[in-house]
C-alpha cells in the first residue's frame, strides 16, 4: 500500500530524530529521501532512509553506487574513526532476484561499512526489529491501526520533522551567534592606531622606538616593567606584520567573539596574549611585539569549541581551522625570525582560557576550576623559567640594557648597568667597557675612561668606536702620536667613517 510506505517513511524519520538523537544531514521531501547521522564516540552511524521499490537487483546496485559516492564525500565532515552506513529502503517488496545482503566496504578516508535493509509490506515489524537491533536502539511500535490513522498522522509527522530540523538549525545558529564582534573591531583599531604612532615617532622597525612604546624587552621586564607583556600585544613591526595579524584577527576574532560573547572573548584574548608574552619572555631574548600570541589564542578557542561541539565544528570550519593552524605552526618553526614561544604559548593559553570561561549554559565547575589553575600554573612556570633564563644570560641582558640606555641618551643608567656588570659580576665584555667609558667621560674622569677604552679594544680589537674615542681622549690630553695611532686603527676597521677621516686630518695637520 503506497500510503503505508509514506507513513513508515515519516514515522521512522521522526522516531530517529526525536527518540534517538539523530540529526538531519539532508532531506528531499519530494523524493522521500533523508540522511541522518549520530556520533557514538569512536564511530558514527549514518542512516539513509528512502521510499523506493526496486524490481531487479541491478537497479538496487546502481542506487547503492550512488550512495557510496555520497558517503565518500560525507566522511570528510563526519567525526569518529569508523562510519557505519545503514541504507534503508521502505518498499512494497524486495528485488525479484537475489541481492547482496552482506555489508559492503567503501574505500574512503576512514573505514566505512554500508548495510542495506528493506522494510517490505508483508514483514514491516520484523524488518524494523532487525534494523533497530543492528543499530543497537530500542524499537518502537510503528504499526498503524488503520488507513484513516495513517492519513491523519502523515501531515503531523511531516510537520514534526520540519519543526525538529528548524529547531536544530536555530540551535546551531544560536551557538555560532552569541555576540557581536565589537571588541574585535576595537582591537583592530587600537593596533592600527599604535602602528601609526610608531611610524610617526621613529618607525615601527626601530628597536629603540619599539622599546620606548612598550615592546617586550626582557632586561626591562626583569627590572620590574611587567606591563610590557600586555603593551607589546598592541605593537607591530613593519607593514607586513600589522597587515597579516589584523587580517587574522578580523576573521578569527569575528568567529570567536560571536561564539563566546564579548566578555568571554575579552578574557580569552588577554589571557592568551599574556601567556604568549610570558612564553616569549622565557624562550627568547629578542625584542618582540605583536598580537600573534592573542591570535593563536583564538585558534585555541576554536579548538576548544571543536571539543565541545564536535559535529558542528567539523561540519562548519573544523578541517579548515586545523589545516591553517598546522601550516602556521610549521612556518613558525621554519622561519627563524618568528617568535615560536609566543605562538605556542598563546595557543595553549587560548585553549585553557576558553575552558575556564566556557560557553553560556555549558557550565562545568570542576573543569573550569582546573583550567583556571592550569592557567596560573603555566603562567607561573613561564615567569620562573624566564627569570632563570635571563639570569643565566645576564651578560647578554645587561649588555642589551646598557646599550639601550646609551642609545636613548640615558647615560647615567647606562653607566650604572655596565659598572654593575663589570665590577659585581666580573663580566668581561667589550661593549660594557665601552659604555662605561661614556659615563666616566660625563663625570670628567678621563683617566678611567681611557682605561676602559683600552680594555674594550683588548677584548675586541675590531671595536672601531672604542679606537676612535681613544683617539679623541688622547688628543684632548695632547698625546698626538697615540691619538693618531688610535684613529688610524679605527679607520682600518671602518674606512668609510667621515668623522674618523676628519679627526685624522686635524691631528696630522696640527703637526
Amino acid at each position: 500500500m503506497y500510503l503505508e510506505d509514506i507513513y513508515y517513511f515519516w514515522k521512522m524519520t521522526y522516531n530517529f530524530i526525536s527518540s534517538h538523537d539523530f540529526e538531519v544531514i539532508h532531506i528531499d521531501r519530494d523524493r522521500r529521501e533523508v540522511w541522518l547521522e549520530k556520533n557514538k564516540g569512536k564511530s558514527t552511524d549514518v542512516i539513509r532512509l528512502k521510499q523506493q521499490t526496486f524490481d531487479w537487483s541491478n537497479h538496487l546496485k546502481r542506487d547503492q553506487d550512488v550512495v557510496a559516492e555520497k558517503v565518500k564525500r560525507l566522511t570528510k565532515t563526519l567525526i569518529g574513526r569508523e562510519v557505519h552506513v545503514h541504507s534503508i529502503y521502505i518498499s512494497q517488496f524486495p528485488p525479484v532476484d537475489d541481492w547482496e545482503r552482506d555489508p559492503v566496504h567503501i574505500k574512503a578516508k576512514k573505514p566505512v561499512r554500508m548495510y542495506t535493509y528493506f522494510v517490505v509490506q508483508r514483514e514491516r515489524e520484523q524488518c524494523l526489529e532487525n534494523i533497530y537491533e543492528s543499530l543497537h536502539l530500542q524499537e518502537n511500535s510503528f504499526s498503524p491501526k488503520d488507513e484513516e490513522e495513517m492519513e491523519s498522522q502523515v501531515p503531523k509527522l511531516r510537520k514534526a520533522v520540519d519543526q525538529a530540523i528548524e529547531a536544530n538549525i536555530k540551535n546551531q545558529q544560536a551557538i555560532l551567534s552569541r555576540g557581536k564582534p565589537i571588541l574585535t573591531y576595537l582591537f583592530i583599531a587600537i593596533n592600527i592606531l599604535m602602528f601609526v604612532v610608531l611610524e610617526l615617532n621613529g618607525g615601527s622597525q626601530n628597536t629603540t622606538t619599539l622599546i620606548e612604546y612598550g615592546a617586550k624587552f626582557n632586561p626591562l621586564i626583569v627590572e620590574g616593567e611587567w606591563w610590557r607583556i600586555v603593551s607589546s600585544m598592541f605593537l607591530h613591526i613593519g607593514i607586513a606584520h600589522i597587515l597579516l595579524n589584523m587580517l587574522a584577527l578580523y576573521y578569527l576574532g569575528n568567529a570567536v567573539e560571536r561564539m563566546f560573547g564579548s566578555v568571554r572573548f575579552l578574557a580569552i584574548y588577554f589571557i592568551s596574549g599574556i601567556v604568549g608574552g610570558l612564553a616569549s619572555f622565557a624562550l627568547s631574548q629578542n625584542v618582540a611585539a605583536g598580537a600573534s600570541g592573542a591570535i593563536y589564542g583564538l585558534f585555541g578557542a576554536l579548538l576548544f569549541f571543536g571539543l565541545i561541539y564536535k559535529k558542528l565544528f567539523f561540519r562548519t570550519m573544523g578541517s579548515s581551522i586545523i589545516g591553517i593552524l598546522i601550516i602556521n605552526i610549521v612556518f613558525s618553526f621554519a622561519i627563524p625570525q618568528v617568535d615560536i614561544g609566543a605562538h605556542l604559548g598563546g595557543l595553549v593559553g587560548g585553549f585553557l582560557a576558553s575552558s575556564f570561561v566556557h560557553f553560556p549554559k555549558k557550565r562545568n565547575g570542576l573543569s573550569q576550576a582546573l583550567s583556571f589553575a592550569a592557567v596560573l600554573a603555566v603562567s607561573g612556570s613561564l615567569i620562573w623559567a624566564g627569570l632563570a633564563a635571563n639570569e643565566d644570560s645576564s651578560l647578554h641582558t645587561q649588555t642589551v640594557l646598557a646599550s639601550y640606555y646609551q642609545e636613548n641618551g640615558q647615560f647615567e643608567q647606562a653607566f650604572d648597568v655596565a659598572n654593575q656588570a663589570i665590577e659585581e659580576q666580573n663580566n668581561e665584555n667589550s661593549v660594557l667597557y665601552f659604555i662605561r667609558s661614556y659615563g666616566y667621560i660625563q663625570q670628567d674622569q678621563v683617566k678611567q675612561a681611557i682605561t676602559d677604552l683600552k680594555r674594550s679594544v683588548e677584548l675586541d680589537p675590531q671595536n672601531d668606536s672604542a679606537h676612535y674615542n681613544l683617539g679623541v681622549l688622547y688628543a684632548r690630553q695632547g698625546k698626538r702620536e697615540l691619538a693618531i695611532d688610535a684613529v688610524q686603527k679605527a679607520i682600518e676597521i671602518n674606512p668609510e667613517a667621515e668623522d674618523y677621516q676628519e679627526l685624522l686630518g686635524e691631528l696630522e695637520g696640527s703637526g
